[in-house]
């Protein structure tokens, strides 16, 4: 005969090592840190934070069944909860399967939910809060039958919605005088008993077991490969995107107050650039998130990971590149619009941070590859991931679902609402280790790529074409030229306007003719000799540089300055025997003439000393990325060894701390001595119920009394 499920603890001591790890799996931090027995397990399991926690990660249908708990009594069986969401036992299965997983739920023949939970879902499925004035069930089921003689069709539209019911006129006097609502100060409700005899007994109206399947036009192909060649070409695009990043030492953008790439400066960059905010937006805030440009508190320059990454190859760069976006904690299509408090959202900043929004990305991602022979429509999309994710707001549902498509189809991973080749292969890429990730992107984009092209034609009209994708040696180009069109073949115009900017960015004109020499299929046109050579001419007249800091001593000074070998972070320029200047700010300089043996003073821009905290003020030296953080808590050790460690603990091979003991009566029920170290080093023994353990502090009720308190675990014993 099987023992009855008395507890969560007994339920947990069921389970099988697989089901063991795939409850720490779902739920990582009832393992950090690991429990030493299966009853601190069931303890930390019905905690109120991990409960809630637990909570967001269900599914559409796992609420519903959990809402419906909360209604009925403990002890009620799966045909009870089956009825109360209006299905069967069968098909409430397997979310009831994963309830148990999860340990929100115990029993088999009598099902419990977690006690955080009945106590803290006090309005599920819009039902009131129970309260004691309100009638029974037999006698709400009379007011119910005699009401809907009089008012069906209220009494229909009253049923499924919220218990707040708004209104004064006849109906409302009716309602109320027949029972059906009742008065709560000036406003009207429909107490709990009632809500449910309206419902028939129903907790829910539908059961919607599966996920809804993305739906759409069909996706078809005028020309067979066309639209993995516009991924590709999506793929590419991004990198020449990513390029403008190499400006950023010359004109550098600024940084906002509280942080971010200003509104105008992005527009002016993806002016530039000859593409879109959007996608701008897009490679720029993927490109923050790996790490490859941040700020120094003025201006957004590369990190020292940039030169790195522009080594690498095209493919390698672009996987890199689209992980970051894949696996990022931003949306950057919500750029320029107004948050919650109306405050713009800029661009590289924490406002465009979306808790759980890599979750919910790769979750969209995954079921765009259940359904590749459709064109995605964004209401299909926007609900399947609230099916997922029933908690998240409609709006932000709606939000990160237009993002999803936008910033798809930049990186070349979606187009039209499906995912493109490469966009299977990213899916793909999701569950892997990060160098194996970004292998399988790098060898799709390599296989799906054409060849390069080294070679360029160019007219007399001073146009240039490139036949096909430009190999790495002809990218200078672009640096050179306007784009002229896209596609096939890569058509450029050289224009007084893009070589005087290409030689304000520091470019050589003599390579750049060297390069054309070389590649071109024909001669050098003449004009074009002619142009680069007579604005190289004109250029540099007037020479403009930078500096942030200036520094000024006894040439001698300078000259020991320079000579030491801190110096060499600063990069000083000598404009005079006395005058240097710069990149770094003050308080950086200061503290490298410090550290060369110098004892320097802060000045103001008159030459009056200032207090040293202004020059630190601006923060300087290295820049540093924008730290990846990671989505919640993981787990520290592999989920088998975390289960064997538990099975140890539980066989009396490991020693139980304060802590694990007082999990382990929680999790059973049980009372024990508690002795309890007073303000004056006594220690005062009480037989107590543990509740719950929360933050450091244990929650007791007395045996033989209802009143709980309160103590600070360090100040507890046990015997």
């Amino acid at each position: 005969m099987t023992a009855v499920i008395r507890s969560l603890a007994d339920s947990l001591r069921r389970f099988g090592d697989e089901r063991l790890e795939a409850l720490l799996v779902a739920r990582p931090d009832l393992a950090s840190p690991l429990p030493r027995g299966i009853g601190p397990l069931a303890a930390r399991a019905g905690g109120a934070t991990s409960a809630r926690r637990a909570l967001d990660a269900l599914t559409l249908p796992e609420l519903h069944l959990v809402e419906a708990l909360a209604v009925l009594e403990d002890g009620s069986s799966p045909a009870d909860l089956a009825a109360a969401v209006s299905s069967d036992p069968a098909t409430i299965a397997p979310a009831l399967e994963r309830l148990i997983t999860l340990a929100v739920v115990w029993g088999e023949d009598e099902l419990s939910l977690i006690r955080p939970l009945r106590d803290g879902l006090r309005t599920p499925a819009g039902l009131a809060a129970p309260a004691p004035e309100d009638p029974s069930a037999e006698d709400s089921a009379r007011r119910v039958a005699r009401a809907r003689e009089a008012h069906p069709e209220a009494l229909e539209a009253l049923a499924w919605g919220p218990s707040a019911v708004t209104g004064h006129g006849r109906l409302a006097r009716d309602l109320l005088a027949a029972g059906i609502v009742v008065a709560d100060g000036e406003e009207l409700h429909i107490p709990r008993p009632v809500h449910l005899a309206l419902r028939d007994g129903r907790v829910r109206r539908t059961h919607t077991a599966q996920r809804p399947a993305p739906s759409g036009p069909e996706r078809t192909e005028r020309i067979p490969g066309s639209r993995a060649a516009q991924a590709v070409e999506r793929a590419f695009e991004s990198l020449r995107l990513l390029g403008i990043v190499r400006g950023f030492d010359e004109d550098p953008p600024g940084v906002l107050r509280r942080g971010g790439l200003p509104q105008r400066d992005l527009r002016r960059l993806a002016d530039r650039a000859g593409t879109s905010v959007a996608a701008l937006a897009t490679v720029l805030q993927t490109a923050w998130q790996a790490g490859l440009i941040g700020h120094d508190g003025q201006e957004w320059h590369p990190t020292q990971d940039w030169d790195a990454h522009r080594m690498l190859g095209a493919e390698q760069r672009w996987a890199e590149l689209v992980l970051a976006w894949a696996r990022g904690h931003h949306l950057a299509a919500v750029v320029g619009t107004p948050d919650s408090s109306g405050t713009g959202r800029s661009l590289l900043s924490d406002l465009t941070r979306r808790d759980g929004v890599r979750t919910r990305r790769g979750s969209l991602l995954r079921v765009l590859r259940t359904s590749p022979a459709v064109e995605a429509s964004e209401e299909s999309l926007a609900a399947a991931l609230a099916w997922a994710f029933p908690l998240v707001p409609a709006e932000v549902i709606q939000e990160e679902t237009a993002a999803l498509l936008v910033e798809g189809e930049v990186l070349g991973v979606l187009d039209g609402g499906a995912l493109t080749d490469l966009g299977q292969e990213l899916v793909l890429a999701l569950d892997e280790e990060i160098s194996s990730a970004d292998e399988r992107l790098a060898a799709a984009l390599r296989q799906a790529a054409p060849p390069p092209v080294d070679e360029v034609l160019l007219d007399a009209d001073l146009t240039a074409v490139v036949p096909g994708r430009p190999a790495e040696r002809l990218l200078p180009l672009l640096d050179w030229t306007e784009m002229v069109s896209r596609g096939g073949a890569l058509t450029l115009r050289f224009t007084t306007a893009s070589v005087r900017r290409a030689l304000a960015d520091g470019r050589d004109g003599e390579a750049l003719l060297a390069l054309l020499a070389e590649v071109s299929r024909s001669p050098v046109p003449q004009a074009l000799t002619y142009l680069l050579r007579d604005e190289q001419r004109r250029h540099g007249r007037v020479q403009v540089s930078r500096a942030s800091t200036v520094l000024t001593a006894e040439a001698e000074v300078l000259d020991l300055l320079q000579a030491a070998p801190e110096s060499a972070a600063l990069g000083l320029h000598r404009l005079a025997p006395t005058v240097a200047v710069t990149l770094s700010d003050p308080g950086f300089a200061l503290q490298v003439a410090r550290k060369a043996g110098l004892s320097p003073q802060a000045v103001g821009p008159d030459g009056r000393p200032v207090a040293e905290e202004l020059a630190h003020s601006l923060r300087g030296g290295p820049v540093e990325p924008d730290l990846v953080t990671i989505e919640g808590p993981e787990l520290t050790v592999p989920a088998a060894e975390a289960v064997a460690r538990l099975r140890a603990a539980e066989d009396g091979e490991a020693d139980l701390s304060v802590t694990d003991r007082l999990l382990d009566a929680i999790a059973r029920g049980d009372e024990i001595p508690l002795g309890i170290v007073d303000g004056r080093g006594g220690v005062v023994v009480k037989r107590a119920q543990p509740l719950s353990l929360e933050g450091g502090r244990l929650r007791a009720r007395e045996a033989g009394r209802d009143e709980e308190f309160t103590v600070l675990v360090h100040r507890i014993t046990l015997g």
